[in-house]
């Protein structure tokens, strides 16, 4: 039975389109809907499509379950893990897999070197059960594995001491799972362009395991890095993590593209992209006096569009990160982009693209911009438990609100707030101990706007110099990064590391803004009351919670900042006063704007079904 937040799989998508088309800087999309069963007409009929791409996009619109959808615990990431995969920690991966765009298949060996924290009898990896093993081994000997749901426990030879240290080979192969609305609800997503094929993973809320067996947690990153060596048939690039140390010339049509990086990856963050590209490259030097590259792998008829976007909007957007935050994480390898056939993602150090070289609302990129700073984000700092996912898409959606401020000034960093606010449901706590894997707390698309709205409010609050220290302690453990030398250290942050940090950094308590804003559902509401010349405000909590936030009150264009101690404040004001509470929107409060949750309408459905189906003709989505 599914916890009281586990909604379906198809349900989830909608609340993420919603989500990450927003901060994505796309149309602003309707409020994220709930499930609805009432039929709707199809707006993706008689488009071209084939049916099977109409009826894969369409049971996602609606919430309702498809043919092809996963095994429900390769849709789960970063649940918690068993007792036997507590038992080793993952040091290296090695990827070597041939693609197959023909049949939609795949097949190759996995080596995972990993060592043992406690006496190891056996090791249990994650993969999809779409996806069969045909042999483990150890040093060449064959090992007993047994596969069953997502679960992979390979039996080792001998007993494995604490401390000690292994390599485990994984052949496997057969047909992935096949996105139906990518990158929201992930998987393979195959596609052609100019006659050749062009393919790409993503699997943000549903993990490496389906793909490649994989231990699928985000606590446990190959400290040691990884190697991805993929086959694909001649005149396919293949575009992925760290550097590429070479390309090996097939005599059987395939060719190897060999890539490799000394960093740990999340599981999902490490892709695999293939198409006819076309490699424009450019050095950057950075903050740290660290030069590096700009690599963009276009398709040949966007080449100019993408030497264009490296001027006016990578170049400025790593600049502006740099300056803010510190050190591009990973300059001792690439900055790299690559165009993909769905809308995007951030897989570390070759962030997907296929934003179609639209310029936003507010004169820039935003999701070039909101990729790139997941760099920062999710990559060199990762929430360990799922609940603290607000940490990456929090941080990752504020960042282009506090570019467009300095683009534009108050009036493009309000505008992107109060979408922010206007999206937000106020339906579950940001930060919710009741998730129990990513894709859960994926559901709750408050983990970027509410996240956003707390960063504002706080610094807001504590002032530049604090809340910019405090974001810079959180990434790089010090707030004076700028000569750091590479390779920088990433680590696992979480909301108690964030409190922490700005307690510290504001010089007082802070905890009772941060936590007002991630473990409540509802918002701070400011009561007001008029008596004898004086106005009286009263923050009401949910929760009862503390909540001492001073109330800056404009009386006949004078503001006043008002004491509230005690949730409780006054200040006194002239008869027939124009009064105006909180002018400049510095704090996060409930306004009689947004509505309560609400049922998912006909409407909501059909918008959904037109947006993937929009999508799907301009990617050129395919299924078997």
């Amino acid at each position: 039975m599914p916890s009281k937040l586990a909604l379906s799989r198809a349900r989830r998508l909608t609340l993420m389109a919603a989500t990450v088309l927003a901060v994505a800087g796309c149309d602003k999309p309707e409020q994220a809907p709930v499930q609805s069963t009432a039929p709707v007409q199809s707006s993706a009929q008689d488009n071209g499509l084939a049916p099977d791409v109409v009826a894969a996009l369409e049971a996602a619109a609606r919430g309702e379950p498809y043919k092809d959808d996963l095994e429900p615990n390769t849709a789960m990431t970063s649940k918690p893990l068993s007792a036997l995969q507590s038992g080793y920690d993952v040091r290296h991966y090695g990827l070597s897999i041939r693609i197959k765009p023909e049949t939609h298949s795949l097949e190759g060996v996995v080596d995972v070197t990993f060592t043992a924290v406690e006496r190891l009898e056996a090791i249990e990896l994650n993969l999809d059960p779409k996806l069969s093993v045909s042999k483990a081994t150890l040093d060449g000997e064959s090992l007993e594995t047994t596969h069953k749901n997502n679960s992979l426990i390979i039996t080792l030879p001998a007993t494995l001491e604490k401390g000690a240290r292994a390599t485990v080979s994984v052949a496997y192969g057969g047909k992935p799972h096949i996105a139906l609305a990518p990158p929201w609800y992930g998987g393979f997503v195959w596609s052609e362009t100019e006659g050749t094929p062009w393919f790409a993973t993503a699997v943000q809320t549903e993990g490496c395991d389906l793909w490649w067996p994989c231990k699928d947690h985000h606590g446990d990153k190959p400290e040691e890095g990884i190697n991805v060596n993929i086959s694909a048939p001649s005149g396919v690039k293949i575009g992925s993590a760290g550097v590429l140390d070479g390309v090996t010339k097939g005599d059987d049509g395939f060719d190897t593209w060999h890539w490799s990086s000394r960093h740990p990856y999340t599981g999902y963050a490490i892709a695999i992209n293939g198409g006819p590209y076309e490699i424009i490259e450019t050095d950057y030097k950075g903050i740290n006096g660290t030069s590096f590259p700009i690599q963009f792998w276009a398709l040949p008829k966007n080449i100019e569009k993408a030497r264009a976007l490296i001027e006016s909007d990578a170049i400025p957007h790593l600049a502006f990160f740099e300056r803010i935050l510190g050190p591009y994480p990973w300059g001792d390898e690439k900055v790299g982009f690559i165009e993909t056939p769905h809308l995007g993602m951030e897989h570390q150090t070759m962030n997907g693209y296929g934003e179609q070289f639209k310029k936003g609302t507010h004169g820039f990129d935003q999701l070039l911009h909101h990729e790139l700073a997941h760099e920062w984000f999710g990559n060199l700092i990762t929430h360990k438990e799922p609940k603290d996912s607000w940490v990456h898409e929090g941080y990752g959606a504020y960042m282009q609100m506090v570019y467009t401020e300095e683009l534009i000034g108050d009036l493009g960093y309000l505008d992107r707030m109060f979408s922010a606010y206007t999206s937000t449901s106020n339906c579950l706590p940001v930060a919710n101990d009741a998730v129990s894997d990513v894709s859960e707390a994926f559901e709750n698309r408050d983990i970027y706007t509410k996240g956003s709205w707390m960063l504002h409010t706080l610094r807001r609050h504590i002032g530049e110099e604090a809340f910019w220290n405090g974001t810079r302690r959180l990434l790089y453990g010090t707030t004076e990064p700028w000569s750091l030398p590479y390779p920088i250290k990433g680590q696992y942050r979480s909301t108690d590391d964030f409190i922490r940090i700005m307690n510290d950094e504001a010089g007082k308590d802070v905890a009772w803004l941060i936590e007002a804003y991630l473990y409540e559902a509802d918002l701070p509401k400011l009561e007001t009351d008029y008596q004898n010349g004086a106005l009286q405000l009263s923050w009401k909590m949910p929760g009862d919670r503390p909540f001492p936030m001073p109330v800056p009150v404009s009386i006949n264009g004078k503001t006043t900042v008002v004491s509230m101690d005690n949730k409780n404040g006054e200040v006194t004001v002239p008869d027939n006063a124009r009064i105006i509470l909180d002018p400049q929107s510095t704090i996060m409060r409930a306004l009689p704007i947004i509505g309560d949750c609400s049922a998912q309408t006909d409407k909501k459905v059909a918008y959904n079904i037109e947006r993937f189906t929009r999508m799907a003709k301009e990617y050129g989505w395919q299924r078997d």
